[in-house]
């Protein structure tokens, strides 16, 4: 049994704590959170467990052996190199941090220790995306030329902390919705990222410091083309999903989100739509075992630290592409 203990109550947290507690081959040791009220929240959830209003005293403890670091964005790069330098395995919530010299400073930590390192790009482990990215694997649609990948939402601004409205702290929409599909499609298609030309911006919300929308061409050294929509708006209709093109065929996939809109996965072919069964589930149980699995194994993990930061360096580079209005090499 592997020692767990979750860092951060937010969002995410405490649906990371319940994996822990109810996997077989992990202990919930301890949670940490600055904020009280979560802490007396856990502590009726989850009767038993260590509370701290600082993390480091969780990473103290001989019986954690892991850390899942949930905290918000501007907390990752600190966090994640304590737990390194205390000996911890992470599993550490996407993105990996706020910036590539970020990302790198974490990178550096991990190569000095020798513990295993996951970034939670949660939907690797998403049925309908993985599956998509068997169906691209296997050439049912020949090769891919090009791909659109679409979210559109609320941002509903009166629902989230200060920070998640602050770019400065990690907020804005390509650091919370953007890394996800910059992520997918970096799996599903495979690659690197070279160039990109984008729009991106706060035209919905222009009274708070983070961007609301983005539109961005990427181009692939495979010869790829992609582009990222997204936009979080006062009012519309929920879309969330992508479609692939390739030499002998379509591929679509749509997320559920919201109140609205498809679930699943079709391959289209011959003027039809040919829906693909896909199994239901638990994207954050599986992430969690495919964690575990990396450390008893001593196998690198399925979400590397090396992809982590190329999520962000194209989302840098989309940031920089808006800001210039022009066409942004990508720098390794």
């Amino acid at each position: 049994m592997i020692g767990v203990a979750v860092l951060g109550l937010g969002r995410m947290g405490p649906a990371h704590a319940r994996t822990v507690r109810d996997s077989s081959r992990a202990s919930l040791i301890a949670l940490a959170d600055a904020d009280p009220a979560k802490l007396d929240r856990a502590a009726q959830e989850f009767p038993g467990c260590a509370l701290y209003r600082d993390y480091r005293e969780a990473l103290a403890r001989d019986d954690v052996q892991a850390v899942i670091i949930a905290l918000p964005h501007w907390l990752h790069e600190q966090a994640a190199i304590d737990a390194v330098q205390a000996g911890k395995h992470v599993l550490i919530e996407k993105p990996l941090a706020n910036s590539v010299e970020e990302c790198l400073r974490i990178a550096r930590a991990v190569t000095a220790h020798p513990v295993t390192f996951m970034v939670g790009h949660t939907q690797h482990f998403y049925p309908v995306v993985a599956a998509a990215k068997r169906v691209l694997d296997s050439g049912r649609i020949g090769r891919t030329i090009m791909a659109l990948d679409t979210w559109y939402k609320p941002l509903a601004p009166e629902s989230r902390p200060a920070w998640m409205l602050d770019r400065k702290l990690g907020g804005g929409m390509l650091l919370m919705d953007g890394v996800h599909m910059i992520d997918r499609l970096l799996w599903h298609l495979g690659g690197k990222v070279t160039a990109v030309k984008a729009m991106n911006g706060n035209p919905v919300y222009p009274e708070i410091p983070a961007d609301d929308t983005a539109m961005a061409f990427l181009q692939f050294d495979t010869g790829v083309v992609a582009t990222i929509s997204r936009i979080a708006y006062r009012t519309g209709v929920v879309q969330y999903g992508a479609d692939y093109f390739g030499t002998n065929g379509q591929l679509k996939f749509r997320l559920p989100y919201g109140r609205h809109g498809e679930h699943g996965l079709w391959i289209g072919q011959n003027e039809t739509w040919e829906e693909v069964p896909v199994p239901d589930r638990n994207s954050v149980a599986d992430q969690f075992d495919a964690f575990l699995d990396s450390i008893e194994r001593g196998t690198e993990p399925p979400v590397t630290i090396e992809h982590a930061v190329e999520v962000i360096r194209v989302m840098e580079a989309i940031e920089r592409s808006g800001a210039t209005g022009r066409e942004v090499l990508v720098e390794r």
